[in-house]
């Protein structure tokens, strides 16, 4: 995949901070002066044989140049790789180094510019999304990743962000902030976030550039490219940016334990401590709004913060009550929440000159991972796309504004059946024509805006209705008369924690059904905790006939394993109060249910988020050479923690 874009200033895995401090900041901020003029040169260059030139061109490296060869090891120094827990990427550096450089090179700017920048025939895209944040009269805001990718992916890449103040002529260079990121047998990389602000002044200007690699041992193919991008620092940017966002956004702010936008499409929190943000509405023939209906659903809704702050109980729980001002039903009914919907309302104001034409306004959306591991099927990489849409774009009502107001819809897929958290990425496109000064005809332009929402997720989880939970004294009751308050026993020791959520909702896929050698039957979700003997907590999808599993009793073994059809409502709890949990330790959030011995909402979420790429399964994929860099990277990451 190719990957390029074009800052127009006009227009408004692991990821490890870098040791900075191992390389002196001035000669770093040395080193990138010498290969911004390098690539300065590189785009004229590019231009005297008419091609292709911009911001966010990858400039082929050559290593055998020994100004570009210590630009790499610093960048490399700094992020803290060196060849004694590098040895195989040193390795290949130093090979590349000792090439002997062609005759009719040139002694300093990178030779192969064979095709036109950006082309299809490259291997590797390199870029560096840059945009405006908003920021006020005095001060500008930026904020932008470093990203490549890898077509059929590689042993080994990297990728690094350096953001710089500088001026004009590129003459002073001071370094302000770098983000690094390096992976193994993947195929897209991205930076942390390198976020920047700085005072307006004429004739200043921040640069950011990236340094990119990738090897792969198959094919014999090695990357190496410089990227640039730049902003100026004078005029006055709005406040709010030209990309004005309502929704969606995190509306029940408060809980440390929930940083996420949550959408909670198909159930959700009703009583106790509540995180969503969203959920699906069902409108009864009396008019009452019900939230995460088991069917029926016709819509989705925000969350009315003030109503449900003011439902606040003696014993702290709230109720979920829905915002009627902020509803929205899909574009195509009925709605199915299935689907992975996020509501949209916003609008984007194209900041161009005054005598430019805004002809048409696209988008293009994104749902990308923020977590390694997970189940989806896309991948499991830091950086993957696992879902696409567009805004829904309203008629304007108002000169210069373009508003959107809708459902963004994403389509079905295994992924976000789980609370796999995603980071939304939306690019908005501004088209036009502005005079030419000439007189001749009208130029095109085309002015990109860009919008992250922080990490947004959905749950999936609940037993059936009618299941029958354990109470401390020997009691059962069934999950729909469960109230917060109330206490469950977690396992066999006798410990009890309190309810201080209830989760209710419905089911769009076949329950799992399972009957063990006693007689014992349970219905749960597809993804809801089971405790067995052997592999502790998995999910219930994950089970097969003849697996011990503990129930209330001890071990037993499942008989049967089926997935039945059900159109009720489902229930599940998140277990102990703050510090029930501090004396109860983090294996508490367990619960009988039917007998068998199950996980609350909290387990749930953990043991979905937990998955993460086994490290055997990876170092089969990875050529050998690479075995022992990606072992040591391992090591280093284990001892940050």
């Amino acid at each position: 995949m190719l990957l390029s874009a074009t800052l127009l200033g006009a227009c408004t895995q692991q990821r490890q901070p870098p040791p900075a401090e191992q390389v002196d900041r001035q000669a770093l901020a040395n080193d990138s002066r010498v290969m911004a003029r390098l690539y300065e040169e590189w785009q004229r260059s590019l231009h005297s044989q008419s091609l292709k030139g911009g911001a966010n061109e990858q400039m082929p490296l050559d290593l055998s140049d020994e100004v570009q060869y210590r630009f790499v090891k610093n960048r490399l120094k700094a992020s803290g790789l060196n060849a004694l827990n590098a040895p195989r990427l040193f390795s290949r550096l130093e090979e590349l180094h000792r090439l002997v450089r062609l005759p009719e090179r040139p002694s300093r700017v990178p030779a192969r510019v064979t095709a036109q920048a950006g082309s299809e025939a490259e291997w590797c895209g390199h870029m560096i999304p840059l945009g405006g944040e908003a920021g006020d009269a005095t001060q500008a805001r930026f904020q932008g990743t470093a990203l490549a990718s890898c077509f059929n992916g590689s042993d080994y890449g990297y990728v690094d962000a350096s953001a710089f103040a500088t001026d004009k002529a590129r003459t002073t260079f001071e370094l302000l902030a770098t983000e690094y990121h390096e992976e193994y047998a993947g195929k897209v990389l991205e930076t942390a976030p390198v976020s920047v602000a700085l005072p307006r002044e004429s004739g200043k200007e921040l640069l950011v550039d990236s340094l990119a690699m990738a090897f792969n041992e198959e094919t014999g193919q090695e990357h190496l490219t410089y990227t640039s991008v730049s902003a100026s620092l004078h005029g006055n940017t709005p406040v709010d940016g030209d990309f004005i966002l309502e929704h969606p956004r995190e509306l029940l702010e408060g809980n440390p334990w929930d940083k996420s936008i949550r959408l909670c499409l198909e159930r959700g929190a009703i009583n106790g401590s509540l995180d969503c943000d969203y959920g699906s509405i069902y409108i009864r023939p009396d008019g009452v709004w019900q939230p995460f209906p088991g069917s029926g659903a016709v819509g989705i809704a925000a969350v009315d913060v003030a109503a449900t702050l003011a439902s606040r109980q003696p014993d702290g729980s709230t109720t979920w009550i829905p915002d009627k001002s902020a509803f929205w039903e899909p574009a195509v009914k009925p709605f199915d929440p299935a689907r992975f919907q996020v509501p949209t309302r916003g609008r984007f104001v194209p900041h161009v000159l005054p005598e430019c034409q805004v002809e048409k306004v696209t988008s293009k959306v994104v749902a990308v991972l923020t977590e390694t591991g997970g189940w989806c099927e896309a991948g499991s990489s830091i950086g993957t796309v696992v879902g696409k849409g567009e805004l829904p774009w309203k008629t304007p009502t108002v000169s210069g504004e373009y508003p959107f107001d809708g459902i963004l819809d994403f389509g079905k897929g295994n992924c976000l059946d789980n609370a796999q958290g995603v980071r939304l990425e939306m690019w908005v496109y501004a088209e036009g024509h502005c005079p030419d000064p000439y007189g001749g005809e009208p130029e095109f332009f085309r002015c990109p805006s860009k919008k992250e929402v922080k990490p947004v997720d959905y749950t999936r989880l609940c037993m059936a209705e009618g299941t029958q939970v354990s109470k401390p004294d020997g009691t059962r009751v069934a999950v729909e008369q469960v109230k917060v308050g109330d206490n469950l026993l977690t396992d066999g020791s006798g410990l009890a924690l309190t309810v201080t959520t209830v989760h209710r909702g419905g089911e769009s896929k076949p329950l799992v059904k399972l009957r063990d050698a006693e007689g014992r039957e349970v219905r749960v979700t597809e993804t809801h905790p089971m405790m067995t003997v052997a592999r502790g907590l998995v999910q219930a999808r994950e089970l097969k006939v003849g697996e011990a599993v503990l129930t209330r009793t001890g071990a037993s073994r499942l008989v049967a394993v089926e997935r039945v059809p059900y159109d009720g409502l489902v229930y599940n709890f998140a277990l102990g109060t703050p510090e029930e949990l501090a004396r109860a330790g983090t294996g508490a959030h367990t619960l009988y249910a039917n007998g068998f011995l199950v996980g609350d909402s909290q387990s749930q979420q953990a043991l979905e988020k937990q998955r993460r790429v086994d490290a055997r399964a990876l170092l089969a994929r990875l050529n050998g050479a690479w075995h022992q860099d990606y072992q040591l990277s391992q090591a280093r990451q284990h001892a940050r923690r």
